[in-house]
């Protein structure tokens, strides 16, 4: 396969920001609704939910999975960039050690407002997905798959239960590997909760770091093969989903309206994300990212888009502000109106009687955030570009 032209190579790289300013945008949605939308049931608790909660949290499923696929995609541009193996692992080690600090340092406190729990989220898994991969790069692609693919296929087939119990007191290895849950150590002195365990995260970085070969193909190859692949994808899901052979703790249960039905349907398991959960995300994801390629390159709707490349371009500094921006706005909020401030995505219990979840204000709430972040990004992108300073590189 040729090398792609200086222009295809700008519209893959751009269609890449846009899909990841798009993941940015529905990640902030989610972030929002909890700290301004919190409901006392779970947003896909099929039993108390509405369909306009289910959806303003099933949206944001595609978040994580494309982050990190991208992510992949990314480590293997980069390594055709500088085209030396010793760079790349170094880069992949630094970044994800540095990914790590800050998830237990920085984002942590700023999710809760003190520092009580450690709580190991998306960053902290990218973190380690990236310090795994350094190893990884090392091996042919055909083998990287050959480790990595089958942990996608059959980490349902795990026990939790059984595996917590073989392993006695190192059950909280299992929690940080697959079982997402609290770990209290030295007489719960430290208290950490992981939310995102490696397996099988770490998976799907690796498979986006082989798949980034596409992107040396003559585009109409790759925009075709990425369709395809996500189409198959699609299809994957919907078949596992109808039968419930496999993929998915949770079973499709058609119900006794046809939009309930629906909400079952799409209602898989993300804690940890089973195959059926990373099939129903990364396919349409997919497909999208190879769209996005050909609006970008045909300019078509790109004006429309370019915004979404401003946030796509500086994720990480859109995360490190966002959350406390979100967090810091919706206490003073409470204490205007309730006369206490209230973290309401860790402390729902002060919510006083009167409380009512309102999706117009999370809806309201959001967009403002987004108006408002958009030239910070703007302007922290452009000097990243015209700045070599190492250190901007790190966010």
């Amino acid at each position: 396969m040729s090398y792609a032209s200086t222009q295809q190579l700008s519209s893959r790289l751009t269609s890449i920001d846009i899909l990841r300013g798009l993941i940015i945008v529905l990640m902030a949605l989610d972030h929002t609704r909890g700290f301004w939308g919190v409901t006392l049931f779970s947003p896909t608790d099929l039993e108390y939910t509405h369909w306009t909660w289910f959806f303003t949290r099933w949206i944001t499923h595609f978040c994580a999975p494309l982050f990190v696929f991208l992510t992949g995609i990314s480590a293997f541009l980069y390594g055709q960039k500088v085209q030396n193996k010793t760079k790349l692992c170094h880069f992949l080690l630094s970044r994800g050690v540095w990914l790590i600090l800050l998830e237990v340092l920085v984002i942590t406190p700023s999710w809760q407002g003190h520092y009580d729990t450690i709580i190991l989220q998306v960053i902290w898994v990218i973190g380690w997905s990236m310090v795994l991969l350094s190893a990884l790069i090392y091996l042919q692609p055909k083998w990287i798959l050959t480790l990595t693919v089958p942990i996608l296929l059959i980490h349902n087939a795990f026990d939790d239960i059984e595996m917590t119990q073989t392993l006695v007191n190192f059950e909280w290895l299992w929690t940080l590997l697959h079982s997402p849950g609290a770990i209290n150590l030295y007489n719960n002195t430290l208290n950490i909760y992981v939310a995102y365990p490696l397996i099988p995260w770490f998976s799907v970085m690796a498979l986006g770091y082989v798949l980034g070969q596409a992107y040396l193909w003559p585009q109409t190859i790759r925009i075709k093969y990425l369709t395809r692949l996500g189409l198959c994808f699609t299809m994957v899901f919907i078949l596992l989903r109808v039968s419930n052979i496999y993929g998915d703790p949770t079973l499709f249960n058609p119900q006794d309206s046809a939009i309930t039905s629906i909400l079952s349907f799409l209602d898989t398991h993300k804690y940890p994300p089973s195959l059926q959960y990373l099939l129903m995300t990364l396919g349409p994801g997919l497909v999208l990212l190879a769209q996005l390629e050909k609006m970008t390159d045909k300019a078509r709707l790109y004006p429309t888009l370019a915004w979404l490349k401003v946030f796509g371009a500086v994720p990480l500094f859109f995360y490190l502000i966002h959350v406390p921006i979100i967090n810091g706005c919706a206490q003073l909020y409470t204490w205007l109106k309730y006369g206490e401030p209230i973290n309401m995505f860790f402390d729902s219990s002060k919510l006083p009687p009167n409380y009512e979840a309102s999706l117009i204000l999370t809806v309201a709430v959001w967009l403002i955030l987004l108006i408002a972040l958009y030239v910070p990004c703007k302007r922290y992108a452009q000097l990243k570009r015209s700045s070599k300073s190492v250190l901007l590189s790190y966010l």
